[in-house]
């Protein structure tokens, strides 16, 4: 991470995404994830996780969970009630087990109204039942306990978290469940299938506080010298994605109106640190950066469909952290900003309505969250767009290897979920070259709308988008996801061009960085040839080999070549140099009938064509000047023995234009 992230934290400067280091997203969750979880680290998975517990886990299915805590700005104690409401989906099940980290003490258990006791090791919990449930049974559990959440800290905090702001001197608590951290603060299931269909999130703390959370705040309770604050949401929700934030704030609300509602609006509720809200340094920096967030609304809704919680809202609750948790519903971050308010945003169709199946399935979320900020960019922030992607491209060419897809211990090593340049800027890139090969934004998009809409309230992996998306567009993206997302690496291409009469030449010779898992990226590229004399074109072809020449009639004269100019493919390029040598001949195959002889010559060049061939030979200097035009017949000879020595192209066309044949030829 660069230093200029720690400045925006300390100081609230305006955070300059093209200054691109670490990802602040990705830097903050390897952080929190490799530092807070003794139960689910790599060292400690097998003892701590054994498989009965998994499978008694997922011998329940959560319908509705209901938090109802106590929690306080200033401090890491945490105490009350969770009840959990679910049904069986084991034939039978006398055992009902969670985590609740072993920092807490459990006070009492009811388990379907029976007072019941819990046997613990570490941070497992395991309930008897007072009877063996059934497939289809109800069992309906409340945990009550208390306790100081574990100690640490990282650039995006614990688990469950107090802190005091640098730049504000606010105090504030607040959650941050990703990956598996949930049960540092309440005692949950953490399987990512099993998305809980309701929720609520009651919480009681001092009347100058206010508590954000999920869903909508239904109550404000007064009790005395405290409040309680009662969230509520219907819509399905994934463990890590259920948060709480407790502070002094005030509330800063904003109203979108996609397009989708008909003039009706989506709420964007904002808690504000009190003091930062009234505070003109915010009002006209970062409130300014809030502020763009409708516009952002309404083209994500635009782009990915409907905001999948429009009944409920949209918000964000400050906390002293850095970067930004896309809890659903109401985002937490430590400052504001257009890149991460975007990014975070997008969340909420990749990662928090359809929710990654498994951790090696981040892509999921992360890929195209990033993918989102480069949407945004391109559409409402266009200056920096193409900086913005080779930033990312950049950061994923800082070194040669390294892919997408996590197998075995790397789907619980944060380093590697939530790696800044493979998870997040190759994730997001290769989704953009997604893009590019579909080659139809009405169908792209609206297939990610699709993908949205089948997979909504749920989980998907990244072969269900790939299986999703091939039958949508009709097309084939094996190769494609072998060679970008589970194959390592990025091309290099070396490029020689030459122009003479009307015709470009664009010779392309590919290397990979890692040849031993893609030797060659078989992959459409763009090339735009500059002219004068007539506009700049961009040209689409496909890159099959490991040299590619190409040939392109053109108005105006080529006076140079831009590889891939809007960056749709991560690559690194030699060149393009102008070689004057590069003839046509090599090119699209020759004519056995046609000959261009001798060669080298002293002066004169024989033509030989068939009887009814018709049209033009054309001569050209290294310049790619023309300097002399005959019409062909069946033995035509071309005097030149007045010319410099050197190199001269040769070039035989039909009457239509169309070229029958090139040569390079030396004159001595």
């Amino acid at each position: 991470m660069k230093k200029i992230l720690f400045l925006v934290l300390l100081f609230g400067f305006k955070f300059g995404f093209t200054q691109r280091g670490a990802h602040i997203c990705s830097e903050g969750k390897m952080a929190a994830f490799n530092k807070l979880h003794p139960n689910y680290s790599q060292a400690n998975q097998k003892t701590n996780s054994p498989s009965a517990f998994i499978s008694h886990e997922k011998g329940y299915d959560i319908k509705f969970v209901h938090l109802k805590l106590n929690s306080e700005r200033n401090t890491k104690f945490i105490s009350g009630g969770v009840r959990t409401v679910a049904t069986v989906t084991f034939a039978s099940l006398d055992t009902f087990m969670c985590l609740l980290h072993k920092n807490h003490t459990i006070d009492s258990i009811r388990i379907n109204g029976v007072l019941k006791t819990a046997v613990r090791k570490d941070s497992m919990v395991k309930i008897k039942t007072p009877a063996t449930l059934t497939l289809g049974q109800t069992i309906d559990v409340t945990i009550y306990y208390n306790g100081t959440t574990p100690s640490g800290g990282a650039a995006i905090g614990t688990g469950y978290d107090t802190g005091t702001s640098f730049t504000w001197g606010n105090q504030a608590t607040w959650s941050l469940s990703e990956s598996l951290a949930a049960y540092h603060w309440w005692p949950c299931k953490q399987i990512l299938t099993d998305k809980i269909d309701s929720s609520w999130v009651f919480v009681t703390t001092d009347s100058a506080n206010k508590v954000g959370s999920n869903g909508l705040l239904k109550n404000v309770v007064n009790l005395g010298n405290k409040k309680r604050y009662e969230w509520k949401s219907r819509k399905p929700i994934d463990y890590y994605l259920i948060s709480v934030a407790v502070a002094k704030y005030k509330e800063y609300d904003i109203y979108a109106k996609p397009l989708y509602l008909g003039g009706d609006s989506i709420l964007i509720q904002n808690y504000i640190y009190d003091n930062a809200i009234n505070n003109p340094s915010f009002l006209t920096g970062q409130k300014l950066e809030l502020n763009k967030i409708k516009q952002t609304m309404e083209l994500e809704c635009k782009l990915y469909g409907m905001y999948p919680f429009y009944k409920e809202k949209y918000g964000h609750c400050m906390a002293p952290f850095g970067g930004g948790m896309e809890h659903q519903t109401m985002t937490s971050l430590g400052f504001f900003d257009f890149y991460i308010d975007a990014h975070e945003l997008g969340h909420q169709w990749w990662g928090d309505n359809v929710t990654c199946k498994g951790w090696q399935d981040i892509f999921i979320n992360e890929g195209f969250a990033t993918y989102t900020e480069f949407c945004a960019a391109q559409y409402l922030d266009p200056v920096n767009f193409i900086p913005n992607v080779t930033a990312a491209h950049n950061n994923v060419m800082s070194a040669p290897g390294g892919m997408c897809f996590l197998v075995g211990p790397d789907t619980v090593n944060a380093t590697k979920i939530f790696d800044s340049r493979l998870t997040y800027d190759k994730g997001g890139s290769i989704i953009r070259t997604l893009q590019f090969v579909v080659n139809n934004d009405s169908t792209w998009f609206n297939g990610l709308r699709g993908f949205q809409n089948t997979f909504k309230n749920s989980v998907a992996s990244v072969p269900d988008f790939r299986n999703y998306m091939q039958t949508f567009t009709g097309q084939n993206f094996v190769q494609f996801f072998n060679q970008w997302y589970y194959g390592q690496g990025y091309p290099t291409f070396n490029v020689t061009w030459n122009f003479f009469g009307n015709t470009a030449i664009v010779k392309s010779t590919q290397t990979t960085s890692t040849p031993t898992s893609v030797p060659l990226f078989i992959t459409p590229i763009e090339y735009k040839l500059t002219r004068t004399g007539a506009p700049d074109t961009t040209v689409r072809v496909m890159h099959n080999v490991g040299t590619e020449t190409y040939t392109f009639n053109c108005l105006g004269t080529v006076i140079g070549v831009v590889v891939d100019p809007n960056q749709w493919i991560i690559n690194k390029v030699i060149g393009p140099v102008k070689d004057i040598n590069l003839a046509v001949e090599n090119l699209e195959g020759s004519n056995n009938e046609i000959s261009i002889s001798p060669n080298p010559t002293s002066g004169i060049i024989n033509i030989s064509v068939t009887e009814n061939t018709k049209g033009s030979a054309e001569v050209f200097d290294v310049t790619g000047k023309l300097i002399l035009r005959e019409t062909l017949k069946a033995n035509l000879k071309i005097d030149i023995s007045n010319k410099e020595a050197g190199v001269y192209m040769v070039v035989l066309k039909d009457e239509s234009g169309m070229q029958l044949k090139s040569e390079r030829v030396i004159k001595e």
